[in-house]
């Protein structure tokens, strides 16, 4: 008989296993209780561990932890999964992570088998955007100016000169988003803009916050914007932050 326990939380998977194993040592107060590690198992080991019954007892209790981490071992246990599941003696596995041919082999010869998954760690935004390598959400930029929401778009410029994200790449957000609006705003369909269906129907739906020929207003203040920056005429942080309160 096989109680199969397995998983990327291993700790837990541990305790389910010690929990099985005393349990069925209160039921079976005769029994011996045998505990195997990754040592390396042979088949005459496994020959005896599935035929042989303890001297004093009617069976063995055999608790395998992390066993499977030893891959010859693991080999040799699934090609003799048979014999584990036919024997008279108990064997409860604790294991790690495990490959889904092995596993579906021995779900079709164990009496339980349970996986215990370890909970992915709840990442912050700021870790969100350092996995893809990034300091600042785009399209939250983009979204906040669509909205026309000043205080949240301040917000998100602070955290941008935090991040000493530079000048250039916000003011590229906010150009590329006011560009959006005025095609989805001028054109008939996303097709005509040369946009797909969803930005397209989103930036429609954002022009909508501004007046006629404000967007035209703004476009052309971001342009100027730029070659007075870096023509050393202004001071580019301090031109994006007065944009944006002036929004």
């Amino acid at each position: 008989m096989i109680y199969f326990y397995y998983g990327t939380d291993t700790e837990s998977a541990r305790k389910k296993a010690k929990v099985t194993v005393d349990s069925l040592l209160a039921k079976k107060t005769d029994a011996t209780l045998v505990k195997i590690g990754d040592e390396d198992l042979s088949i005459d080991k496994i020959t005896e561990l599935t035929s042989s019954q303890a001297l004093f007892s009617n069976k063995y209790i055999i608790f395998f932890y992390r066993t499977f981490d030893n891959k010859e071992n693991k080999e040799l246990i699934i090609k003799n999964l048979k014999e584990f599941a036919t024997s008279e003696n108990i064997f409860i596995f604790a294991e790690g992570k495990i490959d889904k041919t092995s596993l579906t082999k021995i779900e079709k010869k164990a009496e339980k088998v349970q996986e215990f998954i370890k909970p992915e760690k709840s990442l912050n935004k700021k870790e969100k955007l350092a996995l893809i390598g990034e300091k600042i959400d785009f399209f939250e930029f983009a979204d906040a100016l669509g909205r026309r929401d000043k205080r949240g778009l301040w917000v998100l410029y602070q955290d941008a000169l935090a991040e000493q994200v530079p000048a250039e790449e916000v003011h590229g957000i906010f150009f590329w988003q006011v560009k959006s609006m005025l095609l989805a705003k001028k054109c008939k369909n996303a097709e005509e803009a040369n946009m797909k269906s969803f930005p397209f129907q989103k930036a429609r739906e954002y022009s909508r916050n501004y007046k006629d020929g404000e967007l035209e207003k703004i476009s052309s203040d971001l342009v100027a914007m730029y070659h007075e920056a870096h023509r050393g005429s202004i001071d580019f942080f301090v031109a994006l932050e007065k944009f944006i309160l002036e929004l």
